[in-house]
């Protein structure tokens, strides 16, 4: 128990590392973003449903994401902090433009994500799916285009590219839809008739906030000059929207948490150890003798024979994930023994039950989960040749959990889960 203790402590803190109750999210887009001050119209409403919220923007005017690519400004704000979200917002047309948007938009989408996961691998790129023109493409001939048909190629321009990326998704435009069908006297448009008027720019507000705390802004007391019926209203599509479809939205698709296992290699007392790792940018290695080292491929020579309990951590600022195996090292010989215990945990994020899955090695006789302090939350044991287990998590309350499971060998593995 001393070194399972010890071993919280030191998985703990690993993964405490650059996490911030503070949600940050950066706006790059143009002037469907600029106008009204979408960014401060969602950090007004975060801070009075009790959010703490750091956001930052540049938008200028008909900018694409292209555009974007190459903005000076643009690039100097994504690596000014580790974003919690940073949104990607296309010109107004381009998105519902086929087949232009596969050069127009998709190359340099795919260019951003890719500059956004280079300067922090837990950042969730979140498109802002935009609406479309009041009476259909303005770039159009008059009569050629519907308003419904715009917003239908906006939507799969912004699902398509979103999808291949594993990026969230803002379905701003189609709450405007179902505003435009169902309460068709809020007017959402400037005169202009592709512009948001504050009621368009509050909504947009609104699904903000549900798509990043996946939380319902109803009951909100921030009216942005809006009256409160209409405010009302505005609120209840936004969490409709979005919380009544968070996996069409491609919540929990993104991992941004690291994966490690390793392989090694002995000759005579020395081991020759190589890390196999995903999105990990550090480790840590215990080679069950006392020693340790943070090189991702160490070389280390034992001094005498013995089973040997190895154990690999590895780290980015989301998370971290361990690998444990035993060696042993024979006095006149190479040979060794070599286990592990795996295992598969899904769904996670959770709501109501975990579904657990053994393999490679396959035999298990305790679950127990963890707090996000190191308390003991369950403890469940598993039944002799049981490789798939269930578990019932819906009176956890929302937030970071560990599930151990462990074996009568000593093998034992960590992996950490959400809790909604």
């Amino acid at each position: 128990m001393k070194f399972l203790h010890l071993f919280f402590i030191l998985f703990l803190s690993i993964s405490s590392i650059g996490q911030s109750d503070t949600t940050k999210v950066l706006f790059l887009g143009n002037s469907f973003t600029g106008v009204n001050n979408l960014p401060s119209i969602f950090e007004q409403l975060a801070i009075k449903g009790g959010k703490k919220v750091l956001v930052s923007n540049n938008a200028p005017g008909g900018y694409t994401i292209s555009g974007h690519v190459q903005n000076s400004t643009s690039l100097q704000l994504i690596d000014s902090e580790k974003w919690d979200f940073v949104v990607i917002q296309e010109q107004s047309q381009i998105p519902s433009m086929i087949p232009e948007r596969d050069s127009l938009m998709y190359p340099y989408a795919i260019q951003l994500d890719t500059i956004i996961h280079a300067a922090s691998v837990c950042t969730k790129t979140t498109f802002f799916m935009t609406w479309a023109h009041k009476n259909g493409n303005l770039g159009l001939p008059p009569g050629s285009d519907t308003y419904e048909a715009m917003q239908q190629r906006l939507r799969s321009g912004y699902m398509t590219i979103a999808d291949s990326l594993e990026a969230l998704v803002a379905p701003v435009g189609w709450a405007w839809r179902t505003v435009r069908q169902q309460f068709p006297n809020i007017e959402l448009y400037m005169t202009d008739d592709y512009h948001p008027a504050m009621a368009g720019t509050y909504l947009a507000a609104c699904v903000f906030y549900a798509t990043f705390f996946q939380q319902t802004p109803m009951g909100i007391n921030y009216t942005a000059g809006l009256d409160t019926q209409t405010i009302g209203i505005l609120q209840n599509v936004a969490q409709n929207t979005v919380l009544d479809s968070l996996a069409l939205w491609n919540h929990g698709v993104y991992n941004p948490n690291p994966e490690v296992d390793f392989n090694h290699t002995i000759t005579g007392y020395q081991i020759d150890f190589q890390a196999i790792t995903q999105k990990t940018d550090s480790v840590f290695w215990s080679f069950g003798d006392g020693t340790t080292s943070t090189t991702f491929n160490p070389t280390h020579q034992y001094s005498t024979n013995g089973t040997y309990e190895i154990m690999l951590i590895g780290k980015n600022d989301c998370s971290s994930d361990s690998m444990k195996k035993q060696i042993v090292i024979l006095p006149s010989s190479m040979s060794e023994i070599e286990k592990e215990l795996r295992f598969d945990l899904l769904p996670n994020p959770a709501s109501t039950e975990l579904k657990i899955f053994l393999n490679d090695f396959g035999t298990a006789d305790n679950i127990c989960i963890y707090s996000a302090d190191g308390r003991l939350i369950l403890r469940q044991n598993a039944q002799k040749g049981q490789v798939e287990f269930s578990v019932d998590i819906r009176d956890f309350t929302s937030g970071i959990y560990f599930l151990e499971i462990s074996n009568s060998e000593g093998l034992r593995r960590v992996r950490r889960f959400v809790k909604h």
